[in-house]
């Protein structure tokens, strides 16, 4: 009896930490960023967003496509799947950090909406491979340059 009352508690101990640990969103709040190079989605926009595609790689070439070319005032936002294993995609200057599932998952997330505010070259890597290093490159170009 008393084995049996052990055996329930440690069951339900491991059920709460496993219902405590489960995040149901796709999405975790940049911990470091640029608030003035972006707009979040809850502010009105003028035009839906444009979506774009990124896969992340382990292996070379690491993002697709790369570099990524956006306008100042064009709202995006990127569906990003992974090629191979888990990733964590970094974007500072737009304060995206999003965990990408590995492929056998087939899963593809998809940030938030972001308007980019500033003209410049901005850095995006995975943090889990960072050491690689794992990077690619979002260029923001003035409004009317040409898409990619």
């Amino acid at each position: 009896m008393k084995g049996r009352r052990v055996f329930v508690f440690v069951l339900l101990g491991m059920l709460c930490v496993t219902a405590c640990s489960r995040e149901d969103t796709p999405e975790k709040p940049a911990s470091r960023g640029t608030p003035s190079a972006t707009q979040q989605a809850s502010q009105p926009t003028a035009q839906p967003p444009r979506i774009i595609e990124l896969t992340l790689a382990f292996i070379a070439q690491h993002f697709r496509p790369d570099p990524i070319v956006l306008q100042v005032g064009e709202p995006v936002q990127f569906q990003v799947s992974s090629a191979d294993t888990r990733h964590l995609l970094v974007i500072e200057a737009l304060g995206i950090e999003l965990e990408v599932p590995q492929k056998s998952l087939n899963e593809a997330v998809t940030t938030k909406v972001v308007t980019p505010q500033q003209v410049g070259t901005f850095r995006m890597f995975c943090r889990i491979h960072e050491r690689l290093p794992m990077e690619g490159t979002i260029e923001v170009r003035e409004t009317g340059a040409v898409r990619n």
